[in-house]
């Protein structure tokens, strides 16, 4: 076959396939009235980054969704796949991981939603999802004031220590910060409480220290007791050992926080305590 023979048969097989990629492509259309979608996270998941894509059918007819892809400024792209069939008035959550986070102010998501009709062709359409409760603009916060910090210092969290026994034992969580000299501006503000543990009179909290270039390193130490010794709370937990490390910087919202990253041993640690704390064997 000769070379010019070979680059008409290839122009021809491009030319095809492009063709194939074009009709393959569901029709893109309005989103219908009545769908309506929302990104939220379940209370038992707050311990993770799984969140959902809920998705409402107000219409009379049922729809199957096939795939989205969420966009956000202040997100990656999210892009998932799957078969959920929605009755009329009912709806269906789409769970996926939540990307990290920006610095930033409107999550304002838009959702490329494809789908079904009934046993229609598949269709793609946009909308927008709001943020009803916050979940995602939360993430994202809190990955600007954990990003934040990291830019500003290393930070280590030591071994849990107790002392005293019984009603009057208190934990002690050492945590070290090293300023990277990279940023300034930036000040550790203190640890903060959870549903199941409140800080003591000497921890480090409502603090302002500093950690930009020629700042020294520093060990800040949180110290927390049981906010109340009942069994039911901590067999129920599901946020007790989620403890929020506040940051000032230009930027951030006042209350910027993250939560303090714990090992699995660490964060067993703090039931231990609970329980011996408690007298709760």
């Amino acid at each position: 076959m000769t070379t010019r023979l070979l680059l008409v048969v290839a122009l021809l097989v491009g030319a095809t396939s492009s063709c194939s990629d074009s009709t393959d492509q569901p029709e893109k259309t309005a989103l219908p009235d009545g769908i309506v979608m929302h990104i939220d996270q379940s209370r038992v998941e707050r311990k993770g980054r799984e969140v959902f894509l809920r998705v409402e059918n107000n219409t009379a007819r049922p729809i199957t969704v096939e795939a989205f892809e969420l966009t956000s400024p202040r997100l990656d792209d999210v892009s998932w796949t799957g078969d959920d069939e929605i009755g009329p008035t009912y709806e269906t959550d789409l769970e996926f991981d939540l990307p990290r986070g920006r610095c930033g102010t409107d999550i304002d998501a838009q959702v490329v939603l494809t789908y079904r009709v009934g046993d229609g062709e598949l269709r793609r359409s946009s909308g927008a999802a709001d943020d009803p409760y916050g979940s995602a603009a939360l993430f994202a916060d809190r990955d600007c004031a954990e990003t934040t910090l990291e830019e500003a210092a290393d930070l280590t969290v030591g071994t849990p220590e107790v002392t005293g026994e019984g009603l009057t034992s208190v934990l002690h969580v050492p945590v070290t910060l090293a300023p990277t000299g990279e940023t300034d501006k930036v000040s550790f503000a203190g640890f903060e409480s959870t549903v199941l543990f409140r800080q003591t009179d000497d921890s480090s909290t409502d603090v302002d220290v500093p950690l930009g270039p020629g700042e020294p390193t520093t060990e800040q130490v949180m110290s927390v007791v049981p906010a109340r010794c009942d069994p039911h709370a901590l067999a129920e937990d599901k946020v007790g050992t989620l403890f929020g490390v506040a940051v000032r910087a230009p930027g951030l919202a006042d209350n910027a926080s993250f939560f303090l990253p714990l090992t699995k041993e660490q964060r067993s640690a703090f039931f231990a305590f609970f329980r011996t704390h408690c007298g709760l064997g």
